[in-house]
C-alpha cells in the first residue's frame, strides 16, 4: 500500500508537468519535495510505514513549513489543495 501510494502520487505529479499551470508546477515541485524527504526518513529507518502514518509525516512536514512561514498565503492555499487532492 506504502508504494502503491507513493508510486500513484508521483503519477499525479508527472502528468502537472504536462498539464499543470506554473502555479501547479510550483506546488508539484514543492509538495514532491516534503514526499521524498519522507519516504527518505523510512529507507533510512529500513521500515515500510502504515499508509496512514506516511500520510501524518507528509501533513507534519507541511505544517512545520508552513508554521516556519516558507510559504506566502497563496503558496500555501495552493500546496494544500495540491496535497489534498492527491492524499485522497
Amino acid at each position: 500500500m506504502y508504494q502503491q501510494f507513493l508510486d500513484h502520487i508521483q503519477q499525479q505529479l508527472d502528468n502537472l508537468v504536462v498539464t499543470g499551470s506554473d502555479d501547479e508546477l510550483f506546488a508539484g515541485g514543492y509538495l514532491q519535495g516534503h514526499v521524498s524527504l519522507t519516504a527518505g526518513q523510512y529507507e533510512l529507518e529500513e521500515s515500510a510505514p502504515e499508509l496512514g502514518e506516511l500520510k501524518s509525516r507528509i501533513q507534519a512536514s507541511l505544517d512545520k513549513a508552513i508554521a516556519a512561514g516558507e510559504l506566502n498565503p497563496h503558496d500555501e492555499a495552493l500546496v494544500v489543495g495540491l496535497w489534498q487532492q492527491l492524499s485522497q
